[in-house]
């Protein structure tokens, strides 16, 4: 059974089940840790990538087993285009395990760090309202041909997120 390594939005059961369309009771979670690695924002957005190096200390993450190919195939179409399956070695206390996580392709680092714990408070509301929306394109067009959308799909959610405030 594959794992998976989130480390950023998807770590969110709300924001998880918004991009699998159900509920994630059946799924195992364990905290995780990749070493040599560290989370920054991507550049104009409030989503994360993550960048190794033995510079840095790691990155805290969430390693999820159970997830099928139709839960596979919604998440990577929530992950567009700029993020791709890779594989690394994920640490569950003392033990390593082979996972895979989406890494970035296309997308630019800024020089900040991005914090699960301040996102969760800032902007965990927005971004689950932002994927429940862009899931809705799910089906009906490629990751590709979706991404002529995500302006307009980013300003709906902040105006139903304004209306829900």
């Amino acid at each position: 059974m594959d794992h998976y390594f989130f480390y950023g939005t998807l770590r969110s059961l709300f924001v998880l089940e918004a991009v699998i369309g159900r509920s994630s009771s059946d799924l195992i979670f364990q905290e995780a840790f990749v070493p040599d690695s560290e989370l920054r924002i991507v550049v104009n957005e409030s989503f994360p990538v993550i960048i190794f190096d033995s510079l840095y200390k790691g990155v805290n993450g969430t390693l999820v087993q159970g997830l099928n190919s139709e839960d596979i195939s919604r998440i990577l179409f929530f992950e567009d285009v700029e993020f791709t399956p890779q594989k690394l070695l994920a640490r569950v206390g003392q033990k390593n395990i082979q996972a895979k996580y989406f890494s970035q392709h296309g997308v630019r680092p800024s020089d900040d760090p991005w914090s699960f714990e301040e996102w969760k408070k800032k902007d965990e509301k927005l971004s689950t309202i932002t994927a429940k929306l862009w899931m809705e394109l799910y089906g009906k067009y490629t990751a590709v041909e979706a991404e002529q959308f995500w302006s307009e799909i980013k300003t709906k959610a902040i105006s139903k997120f304004n209306l829900n405030d």
